[in-house]
């Protein structure tokens, strides 16, 4: 079935109109709202054409004006179900910065420039269409809609394809149009859970991270990958069955009183893969802000500091979900849905 599916995307693009991305205001026009039968649609038609063969063999005139009738309601039906969806206006807006792993949330926002109510539009993203938001619309009314979808990884997220339908007012028809909006949202690094102690300026240490100002002892952790070896507990692995499943026991420091804080990339340890730089230096940033320390920021070109607040932490984590991350690939792969 892979083997089908340019040919399926092909034929979305021309005939449902999914194509690039959409910026600015868009209003659903008559080629942009589709409408089908839905399932008791089907089963409704199959009742008019039995009907119908009846009253023909039977020459029976009250199942003729029963029949008209039902198709009379079926064709009012149709046109109130297109006028439900059509001539919509719909704008979007990016997203707040989340972690990785967060939901990540988009505001639409829905205008109804006629003075016509509109009742039970569904919206969903396609490719979680059992996460509907149903609204209903006034004349003149804005509204807007909010729907969430789980990030996978760091860097820009573009918006998925959104789905807007309706079964309004019999349920027979089921009206649609879909639309991807050219909206994203910046996740940030999933942050280290218990990171080393902050690195502050000084000679630099065992496996490349500087040591001074850590000569206070404040407690222990599970040890983790890039600790340096002389900071193991030795006392508390004793007590630890490794072979049990037991884990290694670092000691932690705190040396915040000591020197300015810099977080460097090139200084984390060799043997860290390249998330794990990423996800320790998230945690440290973090970590600076809450204890309130300026701190030096370094990586890739990107050299700044020290600094702190709101505005030098957002972009020192930008730096960090952009690094090594094609945003126009991540953008590209959202419009193939």
């Amino acid at each position: 079935m892979a083997l089908l599916d340019p040919l399926r995307r092909q034929f979305r693009r021309v005939v449902f109109l999914e194509k690039a991305p959409e910026p600015g205001e868009l209003t659903l026009t008559q080629r942009r709202v589709f409408t089908l039968p839905s399932k008791p649609g089907l089963a409704f038609l199959l009742v008019l054409v039995i009907c119908f063969l009846t009253s023909t063999n039977y020459n029976l005139n009250l199942g003729f004006g029963m029949t008209y009738l039902l198709g009379g309601i079926a064709i009012v039906n149709a046109f109130y179900t297109f006028r439900n969806l059509a001539y919509l206006k719909l704008s979007a807006s990016d997203g707040a910065p989340i972690f990785v792993g967060d939901n990540a949330e988009f505001h639409f926002h829905v205008n109804n420039a006629d003075s016509l109510a509109r009742y039970a539009l569904h919206f969903s993203f396609r490719q979680s269409p059992q996460q509907t938001q149903v609204i209903d619309l006034e004349g003149n009314e804005n509204v807007t809609v909010k729907l969430k979808t789980a990030s996978q990884q760091r860097g820009y997220m573009a918006c998925p394809r959104v789905q807007i339908q309706t079964w309004f007012p019999l349920g027979l028809l089921r009206a649609w149009s879909t639309w991807l909006p050219d909206s994203k949202t910046l996740v940030y690094p999933r942050p280290e859970d218990n990171p080393p102690p902050l690195p502050t300026d000084g000679p630099t240490g065992e496996q490349g991270i500087s040591t001074s100002g850590q000569e206070e002892f404040s407690g222990v952790r599970m040890y983790q990958q890039g600790d340096p070896l002389k900071h193991l507990s030795w006392k508390h692995i004793a007590r630890v069955d490794l072979d049990a499943g037991g884990n290694l026991i670092s000691k932690q420091f705190s040396g915040a009183s000591v020197g300015a804080v810099s977080i460097i990339f090139s200084e984390l340890p060799a043997q860290l893969d390249l998330e794990s730089k990423i996800s320790r230096m998230t945690a440290w940033v973090l970590d600076a802000e809450h204890q309130g320390l300026p701190y030096f920021f370094e990586i890739g070109r990107l050299s700044i500091g020290p600094d702190l607040g709101e505005q030098h932490r957002n972009t020192c984590l930008k730096a960090l979900a952009c690094f090594g991350v094609d945003e126009s690939n991540a953008i590209t792969s959202e419009v193939e849905r």
